[in-house]
């Protein structure tokens, strides 16, 4: 369920302005983040050790003697020929996909709060490809679903960007009223897209 400063919203509503600005060829930042933003960004999940410690992609890279990159992709900095060949035998835990851990999250959030004229005003898309949208709004008080591309449709919720730790579930898509950034943790990727200003 969700905490009482969070309200489940119109997603359709909320989100019109996302479908009409994705696009792009094959891999284009554009097909998960909507064209227009001055800037993008790729935040890598954390892995963890054997010991379930979170660990950067660049000390894994370091560790198997790769090289750290923008566009690196984890089966390449590991060792593996192509993505078929995960997990690999040499790293106990891949990053997971779909969603920062918390500890990046909560940090990513910090930041993003002074780059929007309205922190207290922001959308929290849940792709209800993670989980049943009956544990986040019960059938009957269920507002319109934001329904994008590929089946990846959201249950949209309404609250200040601080209230994020309200969340049960990590948010597919982050934005404020004012669509002065957006956030895409795509179900599928193990890094999570951000566009907005250049600062």
């Amino acid at each position: 369920m969700i905490g009482n400063n969070l309200k489940a919203v119109d997603g359709a509503a909320a989100g019109v302005w996302i479908e009409p600005r994705l696009g792009g060829e094959f891999g284009a930042v554009t097909l998960q983040v909507p064209k227009g933003f001055e800037a993008y960004g790729r935040i890598f999940h954390r892995a963890r050790d054997g010991g379930w410690k979170p660990v950067r992609w660049s000390e894994v890279a370091e560790a198997f003697g790769t090289t750290v990159h923008r566009e690196m992709q984890w089966h390449a900095i590991i060792g593996c020929a192509s993505a078929d060949e995960l997990p690999s035998p040499k790293w106990p835990r891949d990053p997971p996909t779909g969603e920062l851990d918390e500890s990046q999250l909560k940090a990513l959030c910090t930041v993003l709060a002074s780059h929007t004229r309205e922190p207290a005003a922001c959308f929290f898309g849940l792709c209800v490809i993670l989980g049943s949208v009956e544990d986040i709004v019960s059938p009957d008080e269920q507002p319109p679903l934001l329904e994008l591309p590929l089946g990846r449709d959201h249950v949209v919720l309404h609250g200040a960007l601080s209230a994020i730790n309200q969340v049960d579930h990590a948010p597919s898509l982050i934005w404020p009223s004012d669509h002065s950034w957006c956030v895409c943790s795509e179900v599928d990727f193990d890094s999570t897209l951000v566009g907005g200003s250049a600062e």
